[in-house]
């Protein structure tokens, strides 16, 4: 249901929700992914959600041990929508 369209892999845990809140269902894309597509976003479009992709770090604490940690890194998606494939639309 909500998948990227340029990997076809579908999203998981809280992405889903925050997706879920766009109102938007199907593919989504970075500005990147699409490009690589041959599709352009327009200038002024608006991303419809900011995702976390989560990286996860061995960090030793204090008493010696190592522990996993995982934090995230955001970033903008456009829904496949808002991609235009057809360069004579851009070029108007």
């Amino acid at each position: 249901m909500y998948y990227n369209e340029y990997t076809k892999k579908h999203y998981q845990g809280n992405n889903v929700e925050i997706l879920k809140k766009t109102g938007f269902t199907g593919g989504f894309l970075t500005f990147n992914q699409a490009f690589k597509l041959g599709g352009v976003i327009l200038k002024g479009t608006k991303a419809v959600a900011k995702l976390t992709k989560p990286l996860p770090e061995i960090k030793e604490m204090p008493n010696g041990k190592l522990t996993e940690v995982v934090s995230g890194r955001k970033y903008p998606i456009f829904h496949i929508s808002q991609v235009v494939f057809d360069q004579e639309a851009v070029n108007e």
